[in-house]
């Protein structure tokens, strides 16, 4: 049985940043990857990095990012980290990522959406995944193990203390154990019950099944520049050099300073779910930032950006929700005072409070970096002086998962018929009908009834392949069943949620209620809910008053 100090599951911006900081403080990492190394979903980003650069403090961005929450973030939270994010772009910026500049030679900054300074750096339209490339540098510069193809398949922990993590290695074929110190679960939300494909959420399903609550799941964020018919979304900057959004008659989409992705994105849906982008006099210095942009519509569409309207409509880009952490990325119980010992999580994983109810351009990106580097930090520090244990229930959870797994490929046949697309397209329909822009108690308990029912389909699913070594139907079926599990108790914490607020809109309840719903929503695998408190400032008192 392999022994590793620290394990991040999710080569992703936040996994690999918290894997370079755990590294860096002296610990032995692993990172592991269901889906290969190189792919980590960060295509599907819609803005740069928010960063206070060019204003004296960074009170202003504090401020519209609990705006754009809609004041159901943890103001302690949001004051840190985004006081923290101008050092690490100073780091990102040392490592050589290519940021637009200014004449000055420093990183240019946009006003992106939700934000009412210009704080939004890019390297084009693909800054996300240029981050990507910079932290895959820095750990194969620090020798990092990198697995990729490692389906995670079950949480290991004795008595509230990680033991380590159990998984099915696909190219070896083989379940195997490993044990931990600690673990960072930094891989992706359930984002792809809207978007097939976009995410695995293996990390929030084997937490979820090891006795840890999610907490948010209820809240979404909006692209409203996705491309209707594709897997495309457009990147939010390009609304920042020159492009303008129309309606199908013509008629301008106005973005005001305080507009968020989540306002347009409803504004386009309330004005009949399609709208226009015109890209076609973009500012001639941006031109060439996005040059890869315009081929991949092309690629995909057809439409030249520089000569036709391309017709755009949201897609969810980011579930919100998460495991429930602390600004350690310690994945907490219950209360802020206990923690589950040695589990951190970052990233879409994770819900540090931060954005409340809807993720401001640029926040994203920040917080996969401080979340990642601030999990990796503690998680490095503190096995320092931890001795490993629980080997004894370590391996009977690999026996465990050995059996089930044996179950499943017993029952596969070539001449069975797959079901899991079919399956997986039903929760999406289920999903996008009954949580999207309007949501009703009686739409969210037919969702209810209607994910039991698949949920059936899934377990009784059987596979066509019986090899062991890379079986993606095997993958598909494991990873589907946890996600409806997720869906499910996403959809629990709509029902509880008894207001409307930010991306969570109820038709039957139209109002905010700051008295009683100013809360966070705990769901656990049984589907009880539970309510943690906001966190305000380290006095207790509001950094920010919620207001209308």
């Amino acid at each position: 049985m392999e022994a590793w100090d620290v394990v991040v599951v999710g080569a992703t911006i936040a996994g690999m940043r918290a894997a370079i900081a755990a590294h860096d403080d002296g610990a032995n990492v692993v990172i592991l990857s269901a889906h290969g190394l190189g792919n980590s979903g960060s295509d599907n980003y819609s803005s740069g990095i928010a960063a206070s650069l060019n204003e004296s403090n960074s009170i202003s961005h504090r401020d519209d990012t609990i705006k754009g929450g809609d004041w159901l973030n943890d103001q302690d939270i949001v004051f840190k980290r985004t006081s923290l994010i101008n050092a690490h772009i100073a780091e990102l910026d040392q490592w050589g990522l290519n940021f637009r500049r200014s004449l000055s030679g420093s990183p240019e900054s946009e006003r992106g959406l939700g934000h009412k300074s210009p704080r939004v750096l890019t390297t084009g339209h693909s800054t996300a995944r240029e981050v990507q490339h910079i932290l895959e540098e820095q750990c194969i510069r620090r020798n990092i193990m990198r697995r990729g193809d490692w389906l995670a398949l079950s949480l290991s922990n004795s008595n509230n203390q990680v033991t380590g993590i159990v998984g099915l290695d696909m190219i070896e074929g083989t379940v195997e154990a490993l044990q931990a110190k600690a673990v960072i679960i930094a891989d992706n939300g359930f984002e792809n019950a809207w978007n097939p494909g976009h995410g695995t959420s293996r990390g929030l399903s084997i937490a979820l099944d090891a006795g840890c609550q999610l907490r948010d799941l209820e809240f979404i964020s909006w692209n409203p520049l996705g491309v209707p018919d594709t897997e495309l979304s457009l990147t939010l900057d390009i609304l920042q050099n020159g492009g303008k959004l129309t309606t199908s008659s013509g008629a301008e989409i106005n973005i005001g300073p305080e507009t968020t992705p989540n306002d347009l994105a409803y504004e386009i849906n309330n004005g009949g779910g399609m709208a226009l982008l015109d890209a076609t006099s973009l500012n001639k210095s941006a031109i060439k930032w996005y040059s890869g942009l315009s081929r991949e519509v092309k690629n995909r569409t057809g439409l030249l950006m520089s000569e036709q309207l391309i017709p755009v409509s949201p897609k969810v880009e980011q579930t919100v929700g998460g495991l429930p952490v602390d600004e350690h990325g310690r994945v907490i119980k219950a209360n802020w005072d206990t923690w589950y010992t040695g589990l951190y999580s970052a990233g879409g994983a994770s819900c540090s409070g931060l954005n409340g109810t809807g993720i401001i351009a640029g926040n994203r990106i920040m917080e996969d970096i401080i979340g990642g580097s601030s999990a990796g930090m503690h998680a490095g520090k503190w096995v320092k002086d931890r001795s490993f244990s629980g080997t004894k229930s370590l391996e009977d959870n690999m026996f465990s998962a050995q059996a089930n797994i044996a179950d499943l490929i017993s029952n596969a046949s070539v001449n069975n018929t797959s079901n899991v697309n079919k399956i997986s397209s039903k929760l999406c329909d289920i999903i996008k009908s009954k949580m999207g822009f309007e949501r009703s108690l009686e739409g969210l308990e037919e969702a209810t009834i209607s994910l039991e029912n698949l949920e059936r389909e899934i377990v009784e699913e059987n596979l066509i392949d019986n090899n062991m070594i890379m079986n993606t139907n095997l993958a598909e079926i494991i990873e589907l069943r946890g996600l409806i599990s997720v869906t499910r108790a996403s959809i629990v914490a709509a029902i509880s949620r008894a207001e409307s607020r930010g991306s969570h809109q109820r038709t039957d309840i139209q109002e905010r209620f700051d008295d009683t719903m100013l809360k966070h929503t705990l769901v656990d695998s049984t589907l009880q809910v539970n309510w943690l408190p906001l966190r305000k400032s380290a006095s207790g008192t509001w950094i920010l008053t919620p207001s209308n």
